[in-house]
């Protein structure tokens, strides 16, 4: 990611526009008080999450390289691989207590470099209302400090 987001900042500047550009980087997220709970509340979800895509991109792709979406194939068979524990595992999903998260959100600013905005999916598959509510809410109160302090 640190270099496709390089590329993004230089190609920025060099357009003539100020600054050096903003990223956003979207995470599905799910905070509980013990990371064990939130992985097992939240692990099936994302799981059945990664199918249900995988199943739509792959019944319109069937096989067939798209001009228009360079890549995309190699993206749907990559998903097809993966699994919620390895989302977790390489910061691509922030599942976990709020120490953890805040933990696996360091890592990825070190790993990608600085990013402005994230989009939290806090509602994937068919997680209850309650328990997204009660995730952004220990998210705001335990992970979201850790960022915000010097601002």
């Amino acid at each position: 990611m640190r270099p496709l987001l390089a590329t993004y900042r230089t190609a920025w500047q060099e357009a003539g526009h100020p600054g050096t550009g903003e990223v956003m980087l979207a995470f599905h997220t799910f905070c509980a008080e013990d990371g064990e709970v939130a992985r097992a509340v939240a692990s099936p979800l994302l799981d059945a999450y990664l199918r249900s895509i995988v199943d739509a991109a792959g019944d319109w792709l069937d096989g067939r390289v798209s001009a228009d979406y360079p890549g995309y194939d190699r993206m749907i068979a990559k998903l097809r691989e993966t699994t919620a524990a390895d989302q977790i595992a390489n910061d691509a999903a922030w599942i976990g207590s709020p120490n953890e998260i805040a933990a696996q959100i360091a890592r990825t600013s070190d790993a990608f470099g600085p990013y402005e905005h994230v989009s939290l999916q806090v509602n994937f598959n068919m997680l209850p209302l309650e328990q997204a509510r009660s995730s952004m809410r220990l998210f705001a109160e335990r992970v979201m400090p850790h960022f915000t302090a010097a601002r």
